[in-house]
């Protein structure tokens, strides 16, 4: 994991950076300069710079210069802007208060950078970002690379940050799992998913119960058992309404539990029944409006792993009285509109802080909380992590379905709760690619040996 930290302690992290610190910093914010000039045919770098970022700057300078491109370096605090026609325009505007820069001149600045229509290479955070919290002024800069230098910034993963700071290259920063706000990244993700024993059998991936769909949502309970078998589960019971049952035909792997014509005060007994034997419960996903807070009691009593999302969230909300019975065995999944009917904050109040509120009500509640959204904040009141793999198009129906059997398929497996959040929003977020490279044969059904059989036959 890496470091998020406050201006203050970003500020404090790059006057204390060692000389050779200072030059991998230098070396790798030039490596970028030299790939945008050669991406957009230029041949020039301008270095516009604020008191934290000037010995990098200087370095970085020489770096280019020293391959044979022009590089220039403009103090702010010393020097009128230039033309900036022609250059790759190297913003390393980034400033806190009492830094000597002069807040006027370094909008104008800011402004000149914004509509220059020049390829922007930012360190830190691009200019015009609040660092703290990610809102970005009307002429902010929009760079193609954000170098960040002894961790990151909060803003760069907040509100508008992920939409300016363009693709995110991180130099240092890096720390073992701790206290404070860190960004989960892709060593974590390998960490966490060792390879399998070659002698592991399906008992030893662990049992769990997914309680989930209705006749309205039956795609619902679909998505997160398959993704529950996908995270590698090795035998997934699905307690369902008689129509689910019906549709898991699709998805022969997984044994369905029906539980009635749709959930009500009959169907909780059989999913209470079937908790027996399992070491992780999923339950929400899909089920409608239905009572169903004495399964939920009765997983939070049973103390196994479970995953609470959508209308299992909603059903919390509605009877408060369960709060107390949450534990650090259990995850909630709430988007904003979620964790504003279980807080009785607004939805705004939700989106303006989602780092504090996370980890307040993770304290409060006694559990982990990931709070969904563009960046996903995951906090069990001690540790708080941000996952920022998303993109726009898991913005539809069905994402937070999947989440769910991700991180319910990996509790199965004796992941801890805080770690299976963070992981299984990872590979919710992150490509198809990168996703199957992690999870490799924990992937693996009974139907895809049989379907590349029939593959073989054609």
């Amino acid at each position: 994991m890496r470091r998020i930290l406050s201006v203050k302690e970003y500020r404090c992290a790059l006057q204390a950076l060692s000389a050779d610190e200072l030059r991998q910093a230098a070396a790798a914010y030039a490596q970028a300069a030299e790939e945008l000039m050669d991406r957009h045919g230029l041949h020039r770098a301008l270095f516009l710079c604020a008191k934290p970022f000037e010995p990098l700057a200087k370095l970085a300078a020489e770096c280019l210069g020293s391959s044979g491109k022009q590089a220039a370096v403009f103090l702010i605090t010393k020097d009128e802007l230039p033309d900036l026609g022609g250059w790759l325009i190297c913003d390393l505007l980034f400033e806190s208060a009492g830094d000597g820069s002069l807040p006027e001149k370094r909008q104008a600045w800011i402004e000149a950078v914004a509509g220059s229509g020049c390829p922007v290479l930012s360190a830190a955070i691009p200019a015009g970002v609040d660092p703290d919290t990610g809102r970005a002024d009307a002429r902010a800069v929009q760079a193609r690379i954000t170098v960040s230098p002894v961790g990151y910034l909060p803003g760069l993963f907040l509100h508008d940050g992920l939409d300016h700071c363009g693709e995110i290259r991180p130099v240092g920063g890096k720390v073992e799992d701790a206290d404070g706000l860190l960004r989960f990244e892709d060593e974590d993700a390998r960490r966490l998913l060792r390879p399998r024993k070659r002698t592991a059998h399906k008992g030893d991936s662990g049992k769990a119960l997914l309680c989930v769909g209705s006749p309205q949502y039956v795609g619902a309970a679909l998505l997160s058992a398959r993704a529950c078998l996908a995270a590698g589960c090795g035998i997934l019971f699905v307690a369902c309404p008689d129509v689910v049952r019906t549709a898991l035909v699709r998805l022969p792997e997984a044994i369905g539990i029906p539980v009635g014509e749709d959930w009500d005060g009959a169907s909780c007994p059989v999913a209470i029944q079937a908790l027996a034997g399992k070491q992780a419960v999923g339950l929400g996903c899909g089920v409608g409006s239905g009572d169903i807070s004495p399964l939920i009691e009765a997983v939070l009593r049973s103390k196994l792993p479970a995953v609470l999302d959508a209308d299992g969230l909603n059903c919390l909300s509605r009877h408060p009285e369960l709060l107390p019975l949450l534990h650090e065995r259990v995850v909630l999944t709430p988007h904003p509109g979620e964790m504003s009917r279980l807080t009785g904050l607004s939805a705004k109040e939700v989106l303006d802080d989602p780092v504090t509120l996370a980890r307040r009500y993770a304290g409060t509640w006694g559990c982990t909380v990931l709070l969904k959204g563009a960046a996903t904040v995951v906090s069990d009141g001690k540790r708080t992590c941000i996952v920022a793999e998303g993109n726009a198009g898991l913005g539809k129906g069905g994402s937070g379905d999947v989440l769910t059997g991700i991180i319910t398929g990996l509790l199965s497996q004796g992941v801890e709760p805080y770690h299976g959040a963070c992981l299984g929003s990872y590979l919710l977020g992150t490509s198809a690619g990168k996703a199957f490279d992690l999870l490799r044969e924990r992937m693996l059904r009974a139907t895809n040996v049989i379907e590349a059989l029939e593959d073989m036959d054609q």
